[in-house]
């Protein structure tokens, strides 16, 4: 059954998210991420693409290290995010290895180490993490506008894809003008395609 709460403003919504997945058993994380990984290689517009960004999940996000080496194996280039302190924004780095060096950056997520870096002209598909979404593509994260950045300099070809827990969608999300929304999401119960047009699955 899918959440319905009211428009709740962002940060009820992170603390509400953060309590429910924190409150996830790791089994439950397991057997939630392996159902949204098939429900993501069922669409034919992901597997159509070849560049892939994946994030490399943390702290009971639906996990996506199976989907990466799946994609690997179907000789994709796959890509992770990784963090310039500098430039306050994110790098997107090739691997062709769970296995390659990696570090927790300052917010505990794995980066690569040593990966060339892609600019995300190349980028034509994005698989991303947020802590809410809903019927219409609007996602809330962390707060830190990484992905709105990386989001507004890749081409307007480019797929982005939520991938969240059933209980991750709402009715209706806080978006201020600089929030982009997803064109898809995958949970393991339902397909939200074209911006709330729903695909049920069968149970």
């Amino acid at each position: 059954m899918v959440c319905k709460a009211p428009k709740l403003d962002k940060e009820a919504v992170r603390e509400m998210m953060v309590r429910r997945r924190t409150d996830l058993a790791t089994g439950e994380v397991t057997k939630l991420s392996k159902k949204i990984e098939e429900n993501l290689f069922s669409c034919d517009d992901f597997l159509d693409r070849q560049r892939i960004l994946y994030y490399l999940s943390f702290n009971k996000e639906v996990s996506t290290d199976s989907m990466i080496s799946r994609s690997l194996m179907l000789q994709k280039k796959v890509y992770v995010p990784r963090i310039n302190k500098s430039a306050k924004k994110m790098e997107i780095c090739q691997i062709n290895s769970l296995g390659l060096d990696m570090e927790l950056n300052n917010f505990g997520i794995r980066e690569p180490v040593n990966a060339p870096v892609e600019l995300p002209k190349n980028i034509d598909v994005v698989v991303t993490p947020g802590l809410a979404f809903d019927r219409s593509g609007g996602r809330i994260g962390f707060g830190g506008g990484y992905y709105d950045k990386l989001f507004a300099e890749l081409p307007k070809s480019s797929l982005l894809i939520g991938v969240a827990y059933n209980f991750q969608i709402l009715d209706s999300l806080h978006q201020d003008f600089w929030d982009k929304k997803v064109q898809k999401v995958m949970t393991e119960k339902e397909i939200l395609n074209g911006l709330g047009i729903r695909k049920p699955l069968a149970v």
